[in-house]
This record gives structure tokens, C-alpha cells and sequence, in this order.
């Protein structure tokens, strides 16, 4: 569109894409020409955007210097080659160096070697006059892209240019990256091609590429100097006639044909080192020829081009494209998406996927965008701001950002959901209208209340349309999980978790720990969150106690709810506050725990399965705990309405006297979300053991979560994050939006056990006059039995439970009500 937007264009009222499209078809077909049949083209707009160039761009800042000194310094060693290694290049003029700097560099996935020499026009033979080297960075990348297992493909404009027919781009891979390092006033390099066999089968068929080669400067100033040999598809072979063809490209940036005879140009003496940075790519119907071509030591370092689960993509299904997000990639390259309305779409290729493009031909955004890639900026993610660096600008509009710290991603955000870096707030404001709000409480030395019973949250929202962003993508069954040889052992997590409170699983539920209780928690949300959020809608006029009560936001709300969910196997507790984030720190609304504790017991018993070995490795693996019976102080679910400030700091619960804190975790806590896409966002004070009593510098060494699941030390202060305020009217009461749920399994160990029996717990004490339901369940079956039954077994199938109507959905019942609250508080 840069090329083809001229004034002419403009002045037609068709939009810009209809307008362009003949142009681009035209160029298109013109580039296509030159790249599949002379064997190269410029690339007249530089180097298209794209996550690897940005990526080797940024090593080749932080290594490119550092290497060249290290070359410098063993400059007198330039033209040995190196006897002792079997590394490519090695018996080249630089391979001694290459390796000795490799040496240097190890741990970083940079690895240098030896490439083609420098040789005069006129040389005899393999007579060489330099050497010349390449910076590999294809392990880095490796290393880079190793949870999602697939390397960012190219951008559509390029796909279009390297693969014309479908079957090219399904499983495409990258087969290098990295940049060449030349000294100055160097020879032209020996002719050669990257790729090449002269006897192996399947060769090149005319006026189609499959192996190649992008080069461009980093400079935009800069121009590329390679020569090559248009159609000198030679299988590497040059004859003197070959160096009487070549032609220099002269471009800042280039695609040629790694099958194409080719050479880096001379460099002239005065000009310092020159560098070309480069990235090679293999159409997905010539990865059985590589093979062929490439050693299987080579072919180690190459990579699959794909899609990842959460990226934002365009699905072409039913001969249309849609907007969608990527839900998973199995073993064979197929695709699960999931469109607009949550509609799914399976078994889709490579050359059905692509980034989101202009919608309806509206570009109104395209050039004007308010943010570019690689720009720092604070993206609002569930009730906060974050800070984040934009990674790619979508052609619709939105964005992907990589957050700071953890390094996920979100993708399809709206340019309402970001704003510069400059605008940094105090940390957990909360979005509210694009702005922030809020800052951190500086409350004097305090302690939590005991004679309730107190409970953590991990409350999280965000905006609608960061809502509508980062909606289900994927269930238990698809999500990504973490393999188990790549889960740290359990001592280690158990030492962590013990040390600083909190622990993150980044990836995702982890597949060690399959366990049917967490089962029967979704199963149980899935059949009733939405029946409790209409619950206490009808009861927001009763959320606020009244005045002088004492009484805890929430607390006869949840207690009329569980009234009505009895029958069900629910109850709805109101642990810590909201709370204002400036003096006088006052209440401000209340936070609801719904559990299906009561109901666990109905249909089990108070005996469970055990958890699998390693997850029981880590909640029992004190010496004290390990032969002893695991329990559960409650299953279920937290839930903070839209607009929530932070929770209260507070601890669960706490050993005093006998049984204060020593050596060990004693009550876990495991937060997750149910949609495998979001976060939880609980506010932790790491190593804060403090038996429920914060301090005004606790507030400075808040640090939030970010990740699907968590394990929090509930001794450990912590308070559930702001939420977002809802931003669209509720199409009905259980799809109301900015209602915020994260399940919960609160755990007790043997050793938390002795402490609760002997009444030596605060925050969370065992009272037997408390109307409240103490008992908790025991896990004593053998890991995997049936003892949890599936979910089609319990009869939680899916779809909303119903209620009769409520008392109080009239006038008069409120009235009745309201009186009611009032005895009950003031009596309580």
C-alpha cells in the first residue's frame, strides 16, 4: 500500500484496499517473477515487520560489538583454519577464531563460524585473501520459542511472495538466522549456494523456489552489496562464465534464492566492519528435500514456522475469513481456532491461518496507529495497568503485547487498553476509563480480624474489550500444558513456595499434576457461577452493612445466597473487603467466596483421592507431613464484582503460640483460572510472614501475579487485585460483565492440622459455636482411582442450574428484607 498510495488513489472515494488491489496484484505478480525465476528481488519497502527480525535484531545490538573486538584481538589468526573442530566452516580461513569465540559465547545460543572466504576475481583455485563470518543465532531462537515450539511465521505480504500455492506454506520452517561479519577491505566472497546437493535427488523445479535467503541492513541508510547470478540455479557449481554474470543488488533489503549462485561484494578499505543481517526459510513441501541436502546435525537447529495458541489470526472457514484466536497446534500442523460467538473450528492448515488483517477494507487506522512495535508502553490486563512492550501492530487495529517481567503475551488488544510508558502509575491502579486511579494504602501497623473466618482471593478483570480479547480460547483438554520432565522438581517449587509465599505455573495447569478434584471444581463453576452472580445481583441493595454494624461487606448478602443454594451443595462466604487505596482506607465494597465444599461431601464422603506424585511431593513433602492425611479447607471459587478496589492486605490463616511458622508450607493455596487463557492476578507480599499485621512499607513490596495458575503460602500476606469497571450493559444476569471468578483449593497439611485442632490459629480459628460449616474433607484414596467420578458422572454436565424466584425480587420483599438486615447484623 506504501508503494501504490499515491495521489491518484486518494482522490478516488472507493476504499484504499479495493482501490490498491489492481497495483498489488501487479507488483505482487512482478516480484514473484523475479524472486521464483531470476532467483531474487529488492524488497522496495525494507524489511516488513516481523517478531524474528526484530529478534535477531536486538542480539545482533547486544553481541556485534563484543564479537568483532574478540576478532580484532586474534586478528593474527585470521587465516588459520581449525583442525580440531568438525563444526561448519571450521577448516575455512577464521574457523580457529570462530571457535574460540564460540567458546566465549556459550549459554547465549550465538555461535559463530567460519563462512565462504573472501577470493580475488583473479585467483587460481581455493587461493583465499580473507576471511569472512557468520553470527548464527538459530539456538538462541530455539531457545526463545521453545514453550510454543513453533517460530512466529512471515507476514502475509511475504507469505504471498515465497508461497504461491497452499501446500508451501502449510509447515513451513526457518532454517537460519543470525548476520555476517566482514572485515574491511575485503575481497568479493567465493561464489557459492546455500544450498545445494549434486546428487541428491528432487532438485529445483524452473520458476519455483523453495529455499530462501532475506537479507537486509540495519541501517535504513544501508544497502546490501550482495552479488548474485540471476538463474544460476547451478547446484553451487560456478565456472568463470558465472562471474561474468553476476549483478549487484544494491538494496537495503533483498529475498534471494538459496539455491542461487551468489556472493557477499567486495568492502572497500577506510569503511569498518560491515554486516548483513540474514534469516532463511523452507516452503513446507520442500522439508523432505532439505533433508537430503543438509546434515542431520544442521538440521537440529531448524525450526517449525507456526501459529501458537493465543495468537490472533484470521481463519479462512467456509470459504470466508474470520477473525479468531488460535486455540491449539497438534503433533501434525493442524489448527484449533475459535471464532467470533465461541464458535470452533478444527483440523485447519497453515495456508488457512493468517494475522488479522484490514476488516471490510476500513484502513483507517493503518499508518495512523497510536503505538509501533517495540514501543514500551502500560497495557490494561485484568483491572490494571501493566507494563509492556508492543510487539506487533495488527492490521485491524489491535495489538500484541509482551509483558515486562514474565515474557507472555497477549494478543488483539484494543489501542484503548494501552497507553505510553511515560504515564507510569503506582503499581495495582486500576483501569478505570483509560486512566489510572488509586495508589498504595500507607496505613499504619495493624492486624486482620480473627473472629471470622478469612479467606484469600484472586480477583482479576479488565475491560470489555480487553474481555472480548482475551476471552476462552481453550479448555482443560487443549490448553498447553507443561510437560513433566520440564517441571522443576518438586523440592525445588516447595523451597520457593515456602520461602517467598507464592509460586507462578506460567504454562499452565501442569499435566503432573491431573487430578479429579480439579475436575470437579470446573465442573461445579461451570454449572454454577452464572446461578450465583444472579443471586447476589438481586441482592446488591443488601451488599453495604449498615452503619454501625461492624458487619463485613458482603456478609448477609452471601448469607441470604446460601439460604438458596443449600440444596445445591453451595455456600457463599464474605471474606476480606475492597478497600480504598487512599486515606482513610475505608471499606469499599465486598468479595465473595463461593464453596462447594458442602457439596463435595455429599456426594463423596469427606474422603478424596490423593494427589498424584508430584503434586503430593510438594503440598507433603516435610518430613512432618508426608505419612500423614492431606486436607481440604475448601473447594470452590472467588468472585469480586466489576469496579472493585484491591482487597484488604491480609493473611489467610497463621499458626500462634506451640505452632507459629517454622520450616514448612502448612496451608497451600492453588488458584487458577478456568479459562486457560487468563491470568490470576493475587497481590503477594513476598516473605511477608507477618501473622496477618502489615506495615506501610508492605505496600512497596507489592508484587501481582501473572499467570494461569498459583500457589500461595496462605500465611503469606497477599489481597485479590482491582477489577475493572464493566463497560457494556449485561445481556443477562450470569453474562454481566466485569464479574471476576478464580477457582480455589485451599489446603491444610498434617502439620496445619495439629495447629487447627489445638486452636492456635489466627485469621482463621476453629470456633465450634460458629454457625459456619468447619469440617474439611480428607484426601485418602489412592491417587487416579474413580473415586471422583467424571463430570458426567456427578450430573454437572454443563448448562445453568435455576432457582425459584427469589423473595425479594419485589418491592415489598426488599422491604421485608432490609429489616431483616438489620436484625441479623446488629444481632450477629
Amino acid at each position: 500500500l506504501a508503494q501504490v498510495g499515491s495521489t491518484s488513489l486518494r482522490a478516488d472515494r472507493r476504499p484504499l484496499v479495493v482501490r490498491a488491489m489492481p497495483q498489488i496484484q501487479e507488483a505482487l505478480a512482478k516480484s514473484r517473477r523475479e524472486l521464483h525465476e531470476d532467483g531474487w528481488t529488492r524488497l522496495e519497502g525494507g524489511m516488513p515487520e516481523w517478531e524474528l527480525r526484530r529478534f535477531v535484531e536486538r542480539l545482533h545490538r547486544r553481541y556485534g560489538g563484543r564479537i568483532i573486538r574478540m576478532l580484532e584481538k586474534w586478528r593474527a589468526d585470521w587465516m588459520k583454519g581449525d583442525d580440531e573442530d568438525s563444526a561448519p566452516g571450521a577448516d575455512r580461513p577464521g574457523g580457529l577464531v570462530a571457535r574460540r569465540i564460540s567458546k566465549r559465547l556459550e549459554g547465549s545460543g550465538v555461535f559463530l563460524y567460519a563462512a565462504h572466504p573472501s577470493q580475488k576475481d583473479d585467483a587460481e583455485g581455493d587461493e583465499c585473501s580473507g576471511p569472512r563470518w557468520y553470527v548464527t543465532c538459530s539456538e538462541a531462537v530455539m531457545q526463545r520459542y521453545k514453550t510454543r515450539g513453533v517460530a512466529p511465521p512471515p507476514p502475509v505480504e511475504l507469505q504471498e511472495l515465497l508461497w504461491p500455492l497452499a501446500e508451501d506454506r502449510r509447515m513451513p520452517w526457518l532454517t537460519e538466522i543470525g548476520w555476517t561479519l566482514v572485515p574491511e577491505g575485503s575481497d568479493p566472497q567465493i561464489m557459492h549456494a546455500d544450498i545445494c546437493s549434486t546428487d541428491a535427488p528432487n532438485p529445483r523445479k524452473p520458476g519455483k523456489g523453495r529455499y530462501h535467503h532475506f537479507a537486509w541492513k540495519l541501517n535504513p541508510d544501508d544497502k546490501c552489496t550482495t552479488n548474485v547470478v540471476p538463474g544460476g540455479f547451478t547446484e553451487g557449481c560456478a565456472s568463470w562464465d558465472d562471474y561474468e554474470k553476476w549483478s549487484m543488488v544494491k538494496a537495503n533489503s533483498v529475498i534471494f534464492d538459496s539455491e542461487m549462485l551468489h556472493r557477499g561484494g567486495q568492502t572497500k578499505p577506510g569503511t569498518g566492519w560491515t554486516s548483513t543481517l540474514t534469516l532463511q526459510v523452507c516452503a513446507g513441501s520442500a522439508w523432505e528435500a532439505l533433508q537430503e541436502r543438509v546434515s542431520a546435525s544442521l538440521m537440529w537447529y531448524t525450526q517449525p514456522l507456526g501459529w501458537e495458541e493465543g495468537d490472533a489470526v484470521d481463519a479462512l472457514v467456509g470459504g470466508t475469513w474470520r477473525p479468531a484466536m488460535v486455540v491449539s497446534r497438534n503433533g501434525s500442523g493442524f489448527y484449533s481456532v475459535t471464532l467470533d460467538g465461541n464458535a470452533r473450528a478444527d483440523n485447519l492448515r497453515d495456508c488457512e491461518l493468517r494475522y488479522r488483517q484490514v476488516v471490510g477494507g476500513n484502513i483507517s487506522g493503518c499508518g495512523t496507529s497510536p503505538f509501533r512495535a517495540g514501543e514500551l508502553v502500560e497495557a490494561a490486563f485484568h483491572g490494571a495497568w501493566h507494563e509492556a512492550k508492543v510487539a506487533r501492530v495488527n492490521a485491524d487495529g489491535t495489538f500484541r503485547v509482551v509483558w515486562k517481567g514474565d515474557r507472555s503475551f497477549t494478543d488483539a488488544l484494543p489501542a484503548a487498553s494501552l497507553r505510553p510508558s511515560a504515564s507510569v502509575s503506582s503499581a495495582g491502579a486500576a483501569f478505570v476509563g483509560g486512566d489510572s486511579s488509586g495508589s498504595e494504602a500507607c496505613s499504619s501497623t495493624t492486624a486482620t480480624t480473627t473472629s471470622t473466618r478469612s479467606r484469600s482471593t484472586a480477583s482479576s478483570s479488565s475491560s470489555a474489550a480487553a474481555r472480548r480479547a482475551c476471552s476462552s480460547i481453550c479448555d482443560k483438554r487443549t490448553a498447553k500444558k507443561i510437560k513433566s520432565a520440564q517441571l522443576e522438581t518438586p523440592s525445588a517449587l516447595r523451597s520457593q513456595l515456602f520461602s517467598e509465599g507464592w509460586m507462578e505455573l506460567r504454562d499452565g495447569m501442569p499435566e503432573a499434576w491431573n487430578w479429579q478434584v480439579f475436575e470437579f471444581v470446573e465442573s461445579c463453576f461451570d454449572r454454577f457461577s452464572d446461578l450465583v452472580i444472579q443471586e447476589l445481583e438481586l441482592l446488591r441493595d443488601f451488599w453495604q452493612p449498615c452503619k454501625g454494624s461492624g458487619e463485613r461487606y458482603g456478609a448477609f448478602a452471601g448469607m441470604k445466597a446460601s439460604e438458596r443454594l443449600r440444596d445445591l451443595g453451595l455456600a457463599v462466604y464474605s471474606p476480606g473487603p475492597s478497600q480504598q487505596q487512599e486515606p482513610p482506607f475505608g471499606d469499599t465494597g465486598p468479595r465473595w467466596y463461593v464453596s462447594v465444599t458442602p457439596l463435595a461431601m455429599q456426594l463423596f464422603g469427606e474422603s478424596l483421592p490423593l494427589p498424584p506424585d508430584h503434586l503430593r511431593e510438594l503440598l507433603m513433602g516435610h518430613p512432618s507431613d508426608g505419612n500423614r492425611p492431606l486436607r481440604a479447607r475448601g473447594l470452590g471459587w472467588t468472585l469480586a464484582p466489576s469496579g472493585s478496589d484491591p482487597q484488604a492486605l491480609h493473611a489467610d490463616i497463621w499458626g500462634n503460640g506451640a505452632h507459629e511458622r517454622t520450616d514448612r508450607t502448612r496451608w497451600p493455596h492453588i488458584l487458577w483460572k478456568r479459562n486457560h487463557s487468563e491470568m490470576c492476578t493475587t497481590e503477594v507480599v513476598p516473605g511477608a510472614f507477618t501473622q496477618g499485621a502489615y506495615q506501610d512499607c508492605h505496600f512497596q513490596q507489592i508484587r501481582r501475579a501473572r499467570a494461569p495458575v498459583i500457589v500461595v503460602d496462605s500465611e503469606a500476606l497477599h489481597r485479590g487485585a482491582a477489577t475493572a469497571p464493566a463497560t457494556a450493559a449485561p445481556a443477562s444476569f450470569g453474562a454481566r460483565p466485569g464479574w471476576v471468578s478464580t477457582l480455589s483449593l485451599e489446603l491444610c497439611t498434617a502439620s496445619g492440622w495439629d495447629a487447627w485442632e489445638d486452636y492456635a490459629t489466627g485469621g482463621t480459628t476453629k470456633d465450634p459455636s460458629s454457625p459456619l460449616d468447619w469440617r474439611m474433607l480428607v484426601f485418602g484414596g489412592e491417587p487416579g482411582i474413580a473415586a471422583v467420578p467424571v463430570p458426567d458422572g456427578l450430573g454437572l454436565r454443563l448448562g445453568a442450574a435455576s432457582l425459584s424466584p427469589a423473595p425479594w425480587a419485589s418491592e415489598e420483599g426488599k422491604a421485608r428484607l432490609m429489616t431483616e438486615q438489620r436484625e441479623w447484623e446488629f444481632q450477629a
